[in-house]
């Protein structure tokens, strides 16, 4: 099955240590999607570090999520460990500080498990994003 990527670039207007903070909260973050999730672990640092895994969707839909890379205003990496639709799954987030803002590229690569599902399950990530990630930082920004 082929590999599905999903690209974000974002430039927000608020400084890179909050940029990052609202990222690295599972909570925050997950608003982005519009979806919600339990933190199962929590990682170091406490509470959404280095190997903190966080349970996402319900069902046979569910699935995990570990954090794998956590670099301050630098980079966060997650992947599915387990359950869920996809396989082969990497979030990379990258965060630089240019001029008064924050530019984030925020990609995610993975296979779907079942054949012909992974560019209906890209789709739906990248309207999921545009349906929700506006508002969400926009509300970051104001808070700055």
């Amino acid at each position: 099955m082929s590999e599905q990527i999903v690209r974000q670039h974002v430039r927000i207007h608020a400084p890179i240590e909050q940029v990052f903070d609202f990222f690295a909260d599972h909570k925050r973050f997950i608003t982005l999607l519009g979806a919600r999730c339990t933190v199962i672990q929590p990682g170091t640092p406490p509470p959404y570090g280095l190997g903190s895994v966080r349970r996402m969707g319900f069902g046979p839909l569910a699935f995990e999520e570990t954090t794998l890379t956590y670099k301050p205003h630098e980079q966060l990496e997650y992947a599915i460990t387990r359950g869920g639709p996809m396989r082969a799954h990497r979030g990379t987030i990258d965060f630089r500080r240019e001029d008064d803002t924050t530019v984030v590229d925020y990609v995610i690569r993975f296979e779907a498990r079942l054949p012909l599902i992974g560019p209906l399950i890209a789709k739906a990530l990248a309207l999921a994003w545009s349906l929700n990630a506006p508002r969400a930082l926009k509300k970051l920004e104001r808070a700055t």
